[in-house]
């Protein structure tokens, strides 16, 4: 079985947008009063797109009381602030994760806007829609890092898979979050533009959606490709490779290609992976994209 075709439409009226705003970069999470904790990126639609966001994105919190539903606005989580800190500019790439009672939202931040002044970072809480405590520097990656996507080990180490300015996939670790990070692997595949990782477990079988930036892997422009990995360190493509595409399915049988499908994150429950979000952009207007997926196992 192949993880393309474990995915199953959508419904109608799921998802998050907003008006007035592009979103993008979606992390979902369920949170112990069992609704759903939604963080994405947003930036005025006056400011342009994509390169709008290099200046204006925040990350937002949005919550569900059912995926089968729209995620409502709550709050701005990451905004700009005082001048002098690594991501006084603008906050991007939110990926969030729980270690024990603390749940930590990686992001990307800019000190000014500038592309090669994108650092990787984190804020940390112990309450999903409460206050948030940014960190004062960035993890210790090369400037210019982006799209961080991290997994929590048994004793609490992490990995993370991150991309650098010219779309070279690198994984590095630490022995914890807020410790020393050091980059096990510089190029995952050479000579292949990737950007978008989300790494997560089967089993004890590592597995990565991965956005295909040139369609070096899946022989596609932007689609999704699917990874596998025994350490985490070293990958290699899954067989087929191909994750998903750009065709989004409704249940009412609507289909839309979509100009734009990127940044797949999945919600996992306990050991159940149930939805793939991907951001997606159809003429002028991006969401939150939910799509259900069938029981995932070891045939993934």
């Amino acid at each position: 079985m192949t993880f393309y075709k474990k995915l199953l439409p959508a419904k109608k009226n799921s998802g998050f947008k907003m008006e007035g705003y592009y979103v993008w970069c979606a992390s979902p999470i369920k949170g112990d009063d069992g609704r759903y904790y939604l963080f994405a990126s947003r930036w005025p639609k006056s400011t342009g797109f994509p390169d709008g966001y290099m200046h204006y994105s925040e990350i937002v919190l949005a919550i569900s009381d059912s995926l089968d539903k729209p995620f409502i606005f709550e709050k701005v989580i990451i905004g700009e602030r005082e001048r002098g800190y690594w991501d006084s500019k603008m906050a991007h790439n939110p990926h969030i994760i729980k270690i024990d009672d603390e749940y930590v939202l990686f992001y990307i931040g800019s000190v000014d806007g500038s592309v090669n002044k994108r650092a990787i970072g984190y804020a940390r809480s112990n309450n999903l829609n409460g206050d948030w405590e940014r960190s004062d520097n960035p993890i210790n990656l090369p400037l210019n890092s982006n799209n961080p996507s991290v997994i929590v080990e048994k004793d609490k180490s992490i990995l993370i898979a991150f991309r650098d300015g010219n779309l070279k996939l690198m994984i590095a670790k630490a022995k914890a979050y807020d410790l020393e990070y050091k980059i096990v692997n510089t190029n995952v595949f050479p000579g292949i533009m990737l950007e978008d990782p989300f790494m997560f477990k089967v089993s004890d079988r590592y597995e990565m959606l991965i956005e295909d930036n040139i369609g070096g892997l899946t022989g596609n422009v932007r689609y999704g490709a699917h990874l596998i990995s025994m350490d985490g360190v070293h990958w290699e493509t899954n067989t087929p490779v191909l994750a998903y595409d750009h065709e989004l399915i409704w249940e009412d049988g609507t289909v839309i290609q979509a100009d734009r499908r990127e940044r797949p994150q999945l919600l996992i429950d306990d050991t159940n992976v149930s939805c793939l979000f991907t951001a997606v952009k159809v003429g002028g207007e991006t969401w939150s994209f939910v799509q259900p997926i069938a029981d995932i196992d070891e045939t993934v």
